[in-house]
């Protein structure tokens, strides 16, 4: 089976910057221009989003004619207190300055969660998803998502092995996967990075 992970098209808080994990934006003018031009594959009968607008908004442009299933586990990390704001607006904020020079961002965002309980979440709800979409015999998975959760799934389950960061993508691109399972369970190969659906 092959695994379709695409990140969703930029919010007007994506070009300012700001910290979006719960935060529920549209896409902006640019996002749904951005998404548009990245193609679209009608032939797509399923797709999973998350609660979040700006996923189901790129979905329905990229698989204009998937149905969405939404899995709320895969959502954007809770960035707590810091959620909408910029780096540069918390410049003098104690717990952001905590959070970042202390932790290493690892840390719990205050009245949000940490990066490993977020990536446990989504690694779990993700194996969920794939172990359903086999169990019904489908030949591929299409995931619309966020850039932290592909990270997420990226870092726990692609080989060959690469750190979290090193998973980023743009806006509207994804990657490309074959879903094996090895001996320590699912496994992510010959991985593919898509500038365009259908590349």
């Amino acid at each position: 089976m092959q695994v379709y992970l695409f990140r969703h098209g930029q919010t007007a808080g994506n070009a300012a910057g700001k910290y979006l994990g719960i935060t529920d934006e549209p896409l902006c003018a640019l996002g749904i221009e951005t998404a548009k031009a990245a193609g679209s594959d009608p032939s797509v009968q399923e797709v999973i989003v998350t609660p979040l607008r700006r996923t189901q908004m790129t979905a329905a442009i990229l698989f204009p004619n998937a149905a969405q299933h939404v899995c709320p586990g895969l959502r954007e990390m809770d960035f707590g207190t810091f959620e909408n704001r910029s780096a540069r607006e918390m410049y003098d904020d104690a717990d952001f300055r905590y959070w970042v020079e202390q932790t290493r961002c690892m840390g719990p965002c205050p009245h949000g969660e940490a990066r490993m309980v977020f990536q446990h979440r989504v690694c779990a709800a993700f194996r969920r998803e794939v172990e359903k979409a086999q169990k019904d015999g489908r030949e591929r998975l299409y995931i619309v998502a966020h850039g932290g959760t592909i990270m997420s799934v990226m870092s726990r389950f692609a080989v060959p092995k690469a750190d979290y960061f090193d998973w980023r993508l743009n806006n509207c691109q994804g990657y490309r996967c074959n879903v094996q399972m090895g001996p320590e369970g699912l496994v992510l190969t010959d991985v593919c990075h898509l500038e365009k659906v259908g590349s």
